[in-house]
């Protein structure tokens, strides 16, 4: 059986919408049956360069990715928010489900409903996407490699982010020269351009956003909410908390003022005890949210010749214990209340760990999926994989009782997660390098999607044939 898409090349046109170019991938199993690509856009105009180039294929992790509006309460939960709306030629009611990330074009956050492709919105941004945009409590707050933090507020049907201003100028080879004249002199004084109508437009432009802040270095990985902050990375090995409603510094600290290196790592969680951020020095650090003291320091101290010892997945933070990989050799089960190691298991991951009934999934980077009691770290069963890089996402489909992992190059594996046989293998992508983690796609379809250093992404759904291990059930 081969894969179903709903792609069959052709090109999609809504109006005024940006025009989008579906590609199609061939299945990379001729005994695929369950495991099926629903969807995947990129826009047709790709960017001149990768989002990003720095740091190993093992350790860096991709900062730029879409992300789905999360659920009506915010949060940084990537579930999806339904919003529907009426045209006369179609269906009285559709869903939207807005996905935001790097667009095709330089210097612009594009807005796409995920199930077909059509632009949402398109709102320029000083320098590119360098942060997973976030919404949260009626908001989005994204992050450029021109070191800009902002905040802009949802608007229209859709919630996307509301810019005000006709975007059309802002696209095309002009993008680049345009925005450095927007967002030169941010006080609004001393600028040589004298000309009313150019002021009034530049002014608008600072008007789209609620509030920016700035810093000497590219804001890096997924913002974390809580307190009425919010708390992002920069690659100067900085941790800064802004106020969510003044956008004013409440506080920022350095990770590591020793090592002057650029941030690799993008590992930062939030939680009821405190911020849950990890270095490049293999460290695992809690922060007081409130002024950004450290209350605990753990050092992950993997195997003797480990050449990549950062923390570079996000903490899985469970009730009473927070589990933690170094880029290679170690995974650990740490006590936060008595501070004690309960477990090691040996493998590293540079993804967040998943948790289920009791045990915890690791993709590792040994190009493994293991399985291991969450209690003790005894392993249940491993399954390693056909691949040369490590496994750079996971996610669980309980239901299904399929993990999926997938590799740098986008190839998707389907293990069953009761025992570990591997299903199915998907083909690679054939426009780059995948990045981040899975996100949510379309709760009807039970999708997961990834997106790409290609802007754009690609949704799977797993649907069990009849008489299957995971239709009998």
């Amino acid at each position: 059986m081969t894969c179903v898409s709903n792609r069959s090349g052709r090109i999609l046109f809504a109006g005024k919408f940006l025009a989008l170019l579906v590609i199609a991938f061939p299945c990379m199993s001729a005994q695929a049956k369950n495991l099926r690509e629903t969807t995947a856009f990129f826009p047709t105009k790709l960017a001149d360069k990768p989002r990003l180039e720095r740091g190993s294929p093992l350790t860096e992790r991709a900062s730029a990715s879409f992300a789905v509006l999360p659920s009506i309460k915010g949060g940084a939960a990537l579930q999806p928010l339904r919003r529907r709306y009426s045209r006369p030629d179609e269906e009285p009611a559709a869903m939207i489900l807005p996905v935001c990330g790097q667009s095709a074009d330089l210097n612009t956050l594009g807005c796409y409903n995920l199930g077909t492709g059509e632009l949402l919105a398109d709102v320029p941004v000083p320098g590119q996407l360098t942060t997973t945009p976030q919404f949260h409590e009626g908001a989005w707050y994204v992050g450029t490699s021109r070191g800009f933090f902002m905040r802009y507020d949802a608007g229209g049907v859709f919630m996307t982010p509301n810019f005000g201003l006709d975007t059309t100028l802002f696209h095309g080879p002009d993008s680049r020269a345009l925005m450095k004249f927007l967002v030169r002199n941010q006080s609004g004084s001393g600028s040589s351009v004298s000309d009313p109508a150019s002021q009034a437009f530049k002014a608008g432009f600072r008007g789209g956003w609620t509030w920016y802040a700035t810093a000497n270095a590219e804001f890096v990985g997924t913002p974390q909410f809580g307190g009425g902050k919010v708390f992002v990375l920069t690659a100067n090995q900085s941790l800064n908390a802004y106020d969510l409603q003044t956008g004013k510094l409440v506080w920022g600290v350095r990770l590591a003022p020793e090592v002057q290196l650029r941030l690799l790592s993008t590992s930062l969680v939030y939680s009821e005890r405190g911020l849950w951020v990890g270095t490049n020095d293999g460290s695992m650090l809690l922060l007081d949210p409130k002024n950004g003291q450290s209350l605990w320091r753990h050092s992950l101290s993997g195997a003797a010749g480990d050449r990549f010892t950062a923390v570079s997945a996000p903490a899985l933070v469970l009730t009473d214990a927070v589990v933690v990989s170094n880029a290679e050799s170690i995974t650990q089960r740490l006590n936060p209340q008595t501070r004690a190691v309960e477990w090691t298991y040996a493998t590293g991951s540079v993804v967040q760990p998943k948790f289920d009934d009791g045990s915890v999934y690791i993709a590792g980077s040994d190009g493994a999926i293991h399985k291991v009691d969450a209690r003790t770290g005894v392993l249940l069963w491993k399954r390693p994989l056909p691949v040369l890089s490590p496994l750079i996402s996971l996610t669980l489909l309980k239901k299904q009782d399929v993990a999926l992992a997938a590799a740098a190059n986008g190839v998707v594996f389907a293990v069953r997660m009761s025992g570990g046989e591997l299903e199915e293998v998907a083909a690679p992508s054939t426009v780059g390098a995948a990045t981040g983690d899975f996100f949510q796609g379309r709760s009807e379809t039970a999708e997961v999607c990834l997106s790409y250093r290609t802007p754009g992404y690609v949704c799977w759904a797993w649907e069990a044939a009849a008489g299957s291990r995971s239709n009998a059930r």
